[in-house]
């Protein structure tokens, strides 16, 4: 079967699971940016704006164009997004070098991830979309589409300027590699994005009278910590460790050895992906930025998984994602999901040790072998 033709089979899998968690999920118990999203969706120009998240109108603007209630409509758009997002990670993973069953699970683990079942529970955002243009973009980037990949990010900065970091991601990579031409021509791409969110900036606040407001001044006050200070500033210590576990859970018992095993090239585009993220940590809030990068931290948790055994594996990803039914969708299965939690980092654990003993018996027996 091709690679499209399972994409879009992931995708019509995933789409309606996802909105069907999204319609158990209960309303978020706090303050959300849903009436400046509908306000923008409305209004299409908010006057006088005081908000950053004025300054991200293409969601927004293109969901006005739906019918429908706003919250199902924006339901209906967080569970396309991250089931896109999700399918995308197979052709990446295939790219990296990974085996179809690496993809696969890659797949289901970006699915049930923290990221995208919290936007089911708190959909005006543009982050759905962000979570699916990083694996698409990078995949484009791969295959040497850097127009393409460009252009997406183009477009992608008028939702969360977020949309040019994989392509400077890349450009970091490249250069890394000494592919001078690459590196040069992901840069351009960049700066084209990079210079049109500039400019959608500019347009707004001059034409429209919009400013970021203190939240947005604040974030982007890096010689004060910008938002992770405040972020930490309104959080216990008890909150930031829950909410810094709560974004990957199991993975990140499964992660540092599926780094030791993963190709290098997907160990490249990580590392110097690590800086971008940092500012986005700094300038966001990690508990909400990290999972921007699930496209690169994904794969390694699969890596581990696909070479455990398949009961073990999915077992592990069942559990994972049943844990994130709570501490993300926020269901109420408090109960079951501590439980699923609990089982999920004994099974990674497991699976840890099984694939790291088997690795390095292995290279003990190449090694005498070539002696």
């Amino acid at each position: 079967m091709s690679t499209r033709l399972v994409c879009l089979g992931l995708v019509a899998a995933f789409v309606p699971g996802l909105l069907v968690i999204a319609r158990l999920s209960p309303q978020p118990g706090r303050i959300t940016d849903r009436g400046i999203y509908e306000a923008s969706s409305a209004q299409v120009i908010v006057p006088d704006c005081s908000d950053l998240q004025c300054f991200r109108v293409l969601v927004p603007w293109t969901l006005r164009l739906f019918p429908g209630p706003s919250a199902w409509r924006w339901k209906a758009y967080a569970a396309v997004c991250n089931s896109v997002a999700a399918a995308a990670l197979f052709p990446l993973c295939l790219a990296f070098g990974l085996s179809r069953r690496t993809a696969f699970i890659a797949a289901a683990l970006s699915a049930a991830g923290f990221g995208s079942l919290y936007t089911l529970h708190d959909p005006y955002t543009s982050d759905p979309l962000m979570f699916a243009l990083g694996p698409v973009i990078t995949y484009q980037l791969l295959m040497d589409r850097i127009a393409a990949a460009g252009g997406l990010a183009v477009i992608g900065v008028f939702a969360k300027e977020f949309a040019a970091a994989p392509v400077y991601a890349f450009a970091a990579c490249a250069l890394v590699e000494g592919r001078w031409l690459t590196t040069v021509r992901a840069i351009v791409a960049g700066n084209f994005a990079f210079v049109t969110w500039v400019a959608l900036t500019a347009s707004l606040m001059l034409g429209a009278h919009y400013t970021w407001g203190r939240n947005g001044v604040g974030s982007a006050n890096f010689s004060e910590g910008a938002a992770l200070a405040m972020w930490l500033r309104e959080q216990s210590w008890r909150g930031v460790a829950s909410a810094m576990f709560n974004e990957f859970g199991a993975l990140y018992v499964l992660v540092p050895a599926g780094f030791l095993l993963s190709p290098s090239r997907l160990r490249r585009l990580s590392l110097v992906s690590v800086p971008i993220a940092a500012i986005f940590c700094i300038a966001q809030q990690p508990d909400r930025a990290l999972w921007n990068f699930h496209y690169l931290i994904v794969p390694f948790a699969a890596i581990v998984l696909a070479a455990a055994p398949a009961v073990l594996a999915w077992t592990t990803v069942g559990l994972f994602a049943i844990g994130n039914l709570r501490v993300a969708a926020q269901l109420p299965i408090a109960s079951v999901a501590h439980v699923a939690i609990a089982g999920s980092l004994v099974l990674a654990a497991a699976s840890v040790t099984l694939v790291l003993r088997e690795h390095f018996r292995e290279r003990r027996h190449h090694s005498v072998t070539v002696s």
